[in-house]
């Protein structure tokens, strides 16, 4: 619940109005949970979003952030942005980002997107890590541009090391071909509704981000899939 600073006399009636609602929504949403067999608990916070989300990962020990999503167009996303897309830049655990009218009733797989397979031993051992329990097969995704000398075959290699590393879990594999990484990013999500699409987050330097938006920040305005991201510097 957003602080409200000034405090005349129907700001605050307002301000204690909103705190109500918001622990009658918890205990909603906690109730509906423990009836499908979760355990469940609501922490309802007197801050801004960034300083909520910070009060509760220090203390705690946080594997994972779910969020929705509604996106963000237009001039709102560049001067604005979204929720989603700011609390990417603010956090280092991994976080899923499930769009408005995404049903995980309907997944069918983890596809993986792979385009530095330096990094690639450690950014799955965290996907199967936060993953495996969902027992959902693995695909990885490949997105070829014009200027890119990457290829199918090019991967192959390091899958079979993975497969190696992984013996217990088998990835399938997909190329898609696209002007742009982006590109190809967003139609295979709409090719793709049963997915959920994992992407790992790298670090940039202060002038990358000024002159380049990220893939991953970029894809999180407008998902059309669950996007799970995972920070570079996350992993171990």
């Amino acid at each position: 619940v957003p602080p409200i600073y000034n405090f005349a006399s129907l700001e605050e009636e307002n301000w204690m109005i909103a705190m109500a609602n918001a622990k009658r929504m918890m205990r909603d949403y906690v109730r509906e949970l423990k009836i499908q067999g979760i355990k469940s608990s609501h922490i309802v916070v007197e801050e801004n979003l960034w300083s909520a989300i910070e009060s509760i990962l220090i203390p705690k020990s946080i594997d994972i952030i779910i969020m929705g999503t509604l996106g963000a167009k237009g001039i709102k996303k560049f001067l604005v942005g979204s929720n989603a897309s700011s609390t990417l830049t603010s956090v280092i655990v991994p976080v899923l980002f499930v769009p408005l009218g995404a049903s995980f009733s309907r997944l069918e797989k983890i596809v993986i997107t792979l385009e530095a397979p330096r990094d690639a031993p450690g950014y799955v051992e965290e996907i199967l890590i936060l993953t495996k329990k969902w027992a959902l097969p693995y695909e990885f995704l490949h997105v070829s541009t014009a200027d890119d000398e990457d290829s199918v075959d090019f991967n192959v290699p390091h899958m079979e090391v993975l497969e190696e590393m992984f013996p217990d879990t088998s990835f399938g594999l997909s190329n898609k071909f696209a002007s742009t990484f982006q590109e190809g990013l967003g139609v295979y999500q709409k090719e793709h509704p049963d997915a959920m699409l994992v992407m790992l987050s790298s670090h940039k330097n202060f002038l990358e981000k000024i002159f380049s938006k990220s893939d991953t920040e970029q894809l999180v305005y407008q998902p059309e899939v669950p996007l799970l991201v995972i920070k570079e510097d996350f992993i171990k």
